[in-house]
């Protein structure tokens, strides 16, 4: 059997997939807690997209609370553990549904191209002719994977309206944002966090688009080790 982990954070309580040394650290929980003050705002029965899922810790811990959560996350190794962690912890489509897709700008193929080639890892970032500054990691690996526009893939598999999404994507913010302009402008969508590097150049043209989406700041997190790399919380009035 799979070396596996049981989780108790903030009264929820489950168990994560370790048998690696990045699944065992992912498995304490203790990195990048605001995503947690995060989906703490989320009510029972509201919808949560975790974009960027990894191997899932934070779906899982939003599912457990009762909200509906989607999880995307393209990666082959990563989305193998997402799915073991579902299983593991007995959860069903009512609770979560995971999807091996990138998001970005169009539906197509792409390159995903990968630093750390183990269950957990991450530096693994979407080839598009740009890569934020601080993603320019020594990649040995590469994957082809499935990219889609967010508004398209919800129209098309008829999927809810997120109430709230977290969006950890590694440099496709771009993209993202205009494959998901009708998601991003529904009056239905309440928040997002996202994680984007205030020294890459396209960082002040994102916090405008989604200013002009009638998102306000509310806060902002510092990543550990990473002097530009910020979680931003959004929020609608």
């Amino acid at each position: 059997m799979e070396k596996t982990t049981d989780v108790s954070v903030r009264e929820v309580s489950f168990k994560l997939m370790s048998y690696t040394r990045s699944l065992e650290l992912c498995a304490r929980m203790n990195y990048e807690t605001e995503n947690l003050d995060f989906i703490d705002l989320i009510k029972p029965g509201e919808t949560l997209y975790d974009l960027g899922a990894c191997e899932g810790r934070f779906s899982l811990y939003a599912a457990l609370k009762g909200i509906h959560v989607f999880s995307f996350e393209p990666e082959q190794k990563n989305f193998k553990v997402l799915n073991e962690n579902v299983a593991l912890n007995n959860l069903n489509k009512g609770q979560i549904n995971v999807f091996n897709v990138a998001v970005g700008d169009i539906n197509h193929e792409g390159i995903l191209k990968i630093g750390q080639p183990w269950e957990g890892g991450h530096q693994k970032v979407v080839e598009h002719g740009q890569i934020r500054q601080d993603l320019n990691f020594n990649f040995t690996d590469e994957q082809k994977i499935k990219i889609v526009s967010l508004d398209n893939f919800i129209a098309e598999n008829k999927i809810p309206v997120a109430d709230f999404m977290k969006i950890d994507i590694d440099g496709s913010e771009v993209p993202f944002i205009h494959g998901a302009a009708k998601t991003l402008s529904s009056s239905h969508l309440k928040g997002i966090i996202i994680e984007l590097d205030k020294k890459d150049k396209m960082y002040g043209w994102i916090v405008d688009e989604l200013k002009a989406m009638d998102f306000v700041l509310k806060s902002e997190h510092q990543v550990p080790n990473e002097p530009s790399l910020f979680n931003f919380i959004f929020l609608k009035p």
